[in-house]
Formats: C-alpha cells, sequence, structure tokens
C-alpha cells in the first residue's frame, strides 16, 4: 500500500512537470512567432497589395486615414473580412497573416500610415 501511494505522488509530480514543460514549450512558441511578425507595410505588400495597390482597381483603396471615431467599428470591419472574406475578397487564415500582424495592419491602414506604400513610395 506503501508503494501504491509513493508511484501516484511521483506519477502526480510527473505529469506536473511534464505539463508545466508542455506549457513552456507552447509560450516559447507564441512568443517567437511574435518576434517574427512582419511589420504592417510588409504584410500590405506580401498580402493585400496584389488587389488593393492604386494601380490594381480590384479591390478597393483602402489605405485612406479614417476618422479616430470609426477606429473601432472600421477595424472590426476589417478584421472580419479578412478572416471570413467578402464577395471577392479570399479569406485570409492565419497561417497568412498571423493575428498580431493583423492587428497592426489594422492600425496602421486605420492611421493612413500606408497611402505611400500602396502609392509604390515605400
Amino acid at each position: 500500500m506503501h508503494n501504491t501511494t509513493i508511484e501516484k505522488s511521483t506519477l502526480g509530480q510527473r505529469l506536473a512537470a511534464l505539463s508545466l514543460a508542455a506549457l513552456s514549450t507552447v509560450l516559447a512558441t507564441a512568443t517567437l512567432a511574435a518576434d517574427r511578425a512582419r511589420e504592417p507595410a510588409e504584410v500590405y505588400r506580401q498580402v493585400c497589395a496584389h488587389c488593393h495597390n492604386l494601380d490594381k482597381a480590384v479591390g478597393p483603396q483602402i489605405t485612406m486615414p479614417f476618422p479616430e471615431a470609426a477606429w473601432e467599428a472600421r477595424g472590426d470591419y476589417i478584421h472580419t473580412t479578412v478572416r471570413e472574406g467578402r464577395a471577392a475578397m479570399p479569406s485570409l487564415r492565419n497561417a497568412k497573416i498571423s493575428d498580431t500582424e493583423l492587428e497592426g495592419l489594422i492600425d496602421a491602414l486605420l492611421r493612413g500610415e500606408l497611402a505611400d506604400t500602396a502609392a509604390g513610395k515605400e
């Protein structure tokens, strides 16, 4: 009976250590992915410019600044459109643009920081 208690205790310790190691790996991977996030201008060039550059005229021009009062609603709209798609706009999953990159892109779009990138000046 005494050995069973020791074995259960050892098993519990091993499971706790394994859980901690797995959690550490997940957190390290998430941190590494966040460190590798592309800048908004790079994301725009690699993902959005194919359709949204001024000379493409496939998708609407999306780089003009928005009034600050509209940022939250417009940001939600952009996020939903990117993730779920709309009309000719395909949905873009995390493999194409991470959540961190998408949030940075949305912020830059709302502020009008990518106008030069869209015009090919950057």
